[in-house]
């Protein structure tokens, strides 16, 4: 996973192919508000080229949804309402009303990370791992090296592996894979998964 050690411009274009596979549909949506900043137009055009939606834990809003004359133009949420996140006219990302210090292109990168980690096809999640196991398991996997993949908690971070993204620490053990044969490597350690995607 290369394309996310250090976020680039181009992290995002980058990323969907790897995880998700070439694209399977050949149209880009229909037109864009004009005043729609242009990580976001980015979005939409890579996102619209899968049938499978990048979003499938939180809710991005269709373009045609986004307040944009609003202060805080939110456009990423919880599917309950909650966790909302916006930008403003200088393209900062805000949770929940304060500002999060990072730009909207980068952020938009952290959602497809964020996604593809939290609504896998194939994963496996367990949120209790003994400190000295989950040590041992994320010392076997490459951390992510850019600061974005620490935030909002230092203690929980992401790592890959050319078929894994995983979200560790303070106990949680969160991994997706592109595809199911790489989930075995997680097989030898004993733990009872709250979630595994084979059962």
């Amino acid at each position: 996973m290369f394309e996310l050690d250090v976020v680039e411009d181009d992290s995002l274009a980058r990323f969907l192919p790897r995880w998700y596979g070439p694209p399977d549909r050949a149209v880009a949506p229909a037109s864009l508000p004009a005043s729609l900043p242009s990580p976001l137009v980015e979005w939409y055009r890579l996102a619209s080229r899968w049938s499978l939606p990048i979003c499938r834990d939180h809710v991005l809003r269709p373009a045609a949804e986004l307040d944009l004359g609003a202060d805080l133009v939110e456009f990423w949420s919880a599917d309950d309402g909650s966790d909302r996140y916006a930008y403003d006219a200088s393209e900062q990302v805000f949770e929940d009303g304060v500002a999060t210090g990072i730009p909207l292109r980068r952020f938009l990168v952290y959602i497809a990370v964020f996604e593809a980690a939290y609504a896998p096809i194939h994963g496996l999640v367990h949120l209790d791992v003994r400190p000295d196991l989950l040590a041992e398991i994320t010392g076997r996997l490459l951390p992510l090296a850019d600061p974005l993949w620490c935030w909002p908690d230092p203690a929980v971070r992401y790592f890959a592996d050319d078929d894994l993204l995983v979200h560790a620490g303070a106990g949680r053990l969160v991994v997706s894979a592109r595809h199911r044969d790489a989930l075995g490597r997680f097989d030898g350690y004993g733990l009872a998964w709250a979630w595994d995607s084979r059962t």
